[in-house]
């Protein structure tokens, strides 16, 4: 839970600067406390689905866009392991057959490489 969590706040935090608007801007488009926005897009706040519907009105974009995470850009240090194997699954999910396999033979010589 806390994986989706993070995404979804991140997420918002990205839309949101990318069509340059401040937090107190979609809170108010949004009817949503700046302070409680705030806590989402960090991740400390459990978001219902009412307030992420609201949240993604305000940023005026589609729902299908909103839950593409394969392009997420950001410091993956603030990510633990098993959120960081659901991005990778979330970067191949949709790939071919073949890309999957090349992507896993560069994996698997990156680790061969440095195992030694």
């Amino acid at each position: 839970m806390d994986t989706l969590v993070k995404l979804i706040g991140f997420n918002i935090k990205k839309i949101r600067k990318s069509k340059n608007m401040t937090q107190d801007e979609l809170s108010e488009k949004c009817g949503l406390q700046t302070s409680y926005l705030a806590g989402v897009e960090r991740g400390d706040r459990n978001i219902t689905l009412q307030s992420l519907e609201r949240i993604i009105l305000g940023l005026e974009i589609p729902c299908t866009e909103f839950f593409r995470f394969e392009s997420l850009d950001f410091d993956h240090n603030y990510l633990q392991k098993k959120e960081l194997i659901v991005l990778l699954n979330n970067l191949i999910e949709n790939k071919s057959e073949e890309e999957v396999r090349m992507v896993l033979d560069i994996i698997t010589n990156i680790f061969n490489t440095y195992s030694k």
